[in-house]
């Protein structure tokens, strides 16, 4: 190309750009003084709790990136609430949304031409989503945390002994204890009124706060970022340790451009390994697995799902949060957040103190001040690693067997089975929907295990949350007692004993679908097993009459056709 046609297409570039800015409310001659481009990716809607306070952040953040001399670029995505979908025939559309977000922001970038990046997360896929398109373009970057919701309290039992801990969790088991007939319609409403006061995510160890927990662990989120209250209330602004983080994030951003430390720095395999001891010690949810495996292949760090065994095995449960114990995630925050869960670990020799973080210091450095759980005044939020809630191996473990011959995932949450298995009969359902009505029939006893298949990422397609299902064997008194398996996955506020992301899937032909009513299947957390107990020649000859599983109709083109052709198996994280 001639001098003249590089002048040429120069000129014109930069006139476009004028034309550009003026349409767009911007001044030209202010704009070419801006001294960074900041994407300001958020997911925001007004549609739920979850994610209505994103936008007041965002515009926070934008004016804070302007006082530093920059420009903030507000880009979009999809916000979806496991809370308004789950149990319903839109359920899949909750985990698919974590891809198509992190596509959504990786594109406003480069559209944009930012620098930088800062995101704002939310309700749990958005947490998934936030970190993928850090990792993915390896931008300038870190996370900003919304806040979980404010817990609540109502004076009747087994609620009262909670205190100002109750959680979305607590009215939803109280639902199904009302249609038991174990609680009063009175409770039962004051419990609505009472439980969650004002916005936020699920208010617990629930996947939401998993999620943020992961940022923050991983070194993406400033300290104590990962715990605060969305609000005062559901009328009031956005809290102020909300609004604090924001201001520090935008100082922190412009540090790390400085300084000139990536996403690709701080998110190195010791990380992911702190990250998931964390997550681990604060009986976080069986979706860190999906989500932290799909933010690793992004970050193009080699991790697998047994990798997350071996590392989770040798961590003990010291975070005494719902859903396995009784507090909010807000409680925790108020005797210091995840870093006093992370110093506990650290002096334990349990992580690795060395990797950057986005405060521009090593991850011991941050720590450096921070007390151990037992220097702190009288609690009981977080327990000493000497003195745990549970011992290591008593929350996630991966299983594998003749009915997951790759993996599947059982969820204890600090519990143990007392004679070292599960043995029950097999109730068999094709979906959520049937298992639901036996259980509310009386079709389901102690001693059964539920067996939910076809609900994978292939089968439903999407992988929906079967969290409706242990909430019904919660508030009826059967969680102890009955076992529930399948191929789709479990929300964070799930508990009890529960595999889910068997694979392969049903619809991928896999052995879930050879299951008969009335068949014995054998948990076995010891020997880390999954069995269907009839013999191999069986089990050949029933897999040999399988045929071709009957799929849910979904139109080629929509977005669970798209994913339904190129998810992955949950064995990989369900990446695309």
């Amino acid at each position: 190309m001639s001098d003249k046609s590089v002048s040429y297409w120069s000129d014109t570039r930069q006139g476009l750009r004028a034309v550009e800015l003026r349409a767009a409310g911007f001044e030209p001659s202010e704009a070419v003084n801006t001294n960074a481009v900041v994407t300001i990716a958020n997911a925001y809607t007004n549609a739920h709790r979850c994610n209505n306070r994103v936008r007041r952040i965002a515009d926070l953040l934008v004016d804070a990136v302007a006082s530093k001399g920059g420009q903030g670029l507000l880009v979009g995505a999809p916000a979806v609430s496991d809370a308004l979908t789950q149990g319903t025939v839109n359920a899949g559309y909750s985990l698919a949304s974590r891809d198509l977000m992190a596509d959504c922001m990786e594109t406003g970038h480069y559209a944009h031409h930012g620098n930088g990046m800062i995101v704002v997360s939310g309700c749990d896929k958005t947490g998934a989503a936030a970190l993928m398109p850090l990792a993915r373009t390896n931008a300038f970057g870190l996370v900003v945390y919304p806040g979980t919701s404010s817990p609540g309290r109502v004076d009747f039992e087994p609620w009262a002994s909670k205190g100002n801990n109750l959680t979305i969790m607590d009215y939803m088991e109280g639902s199904a204890a009302r249609e038991a007939g174990r609680i009063s319609d009175d409770e039962l409403t004051s419990l609505q009124r009472c439980v969650m006061p004002g916005s936020g995510t699920c208010g617990a160890m629930f996947t939401a706060n998993t999620m943020s927990t992961i940022a923050e662990a991983i070194g993406m989120m400033l300290p104590r970022g990962a715990s605060h209250p969305a609000d005062y209330d559901a009328g009031s602004d956005i809290h102020d340790d909300v609004k604090n983080q924001a201001l520090a994030s935008v100082e922190a951003l412009y540090r790390l451009m400085e300084m000139g430390i990536r996403p690709r720095d701080i998110m190195v395999r010791e990380a992911f390994e702190n990250a998931v001891t964390t997550a681990y010690a604060m009986g976080g949810s069986t979706n860190l697995y999906l989500h932290v495996l799909a933010i690793a292949r992004e970050a193009d760090v080699p991790f697998t799902i047994e990798d997350m065994q071996r590392i989770g095995e040798r961590v003990p449960l010291i975070a005494n949060l719902q859903p396995h114990g009784a507090y909010a995630m807000v409680s925790l925050h108020q005797v210091g957040g995840v870093p006093v869960v992370m110093k506990a670990l650290l002096e334990a020799g349990l992580l690795y103190g060395d990797v950057m973080t986005v405060t521009g210091k090593t991850l011991a450095e941050n720590l450096a001040e921070v007390p151990l759980p037992e220097n702190l005044p009288e609690q009981d939020v977080v327990f000493p690693v000497a003195r745990p809630l549970a011992a290591p191996g008593n929350h996630i473990s991966v299983l594998s067997g003749s009915l997951a011959p790759e993996s599947c995932l059982l969820k204890l949450s600090g519990k143990t089975l007392e004679d070292g298995e599960f043995r029950g009969k097999a109730k068999v359902f094709d979906s959520e929907q049937a298992a639901m009505a036996a259980i509310r029939e009386g079709g389901v006893i102690a001693g059964d295990v539920i067996v939910v298949r076809h609900v994978g990422p292939v089968g439903a397609p999407g992988m929906p949350e079967m969290v409706h299902l242990t909430i019904q064997l919660q508030g009826r008194g059967l969680g102890k007692d009955v076992a529930l398996i399948t191929d789709g996955r479990f929300s964070g506020v799930s508990h009890g004993i529960l595999v889910g992301h068997i694979c392969p899937e049903g619809a991928k032909g896999g052995p879930i679908g050879a299951v008969r009513d009335g068949d014995t299947i054998v948990i076995n957390p010891k020997t880390r097993r999954l069995d269907l107990d009839i013999t191999p020649d069986e089990l050949a000859a029933r897999m040999a009459q399988l045929g071709t599983p009957v799929l849910s109709d979904v139109a080629k083109g929509s977005v669970l056709g798209k994913y339904r052709r190129l998810v992955s198996s949950a064995h990989y994280g369900c990446v695309l």
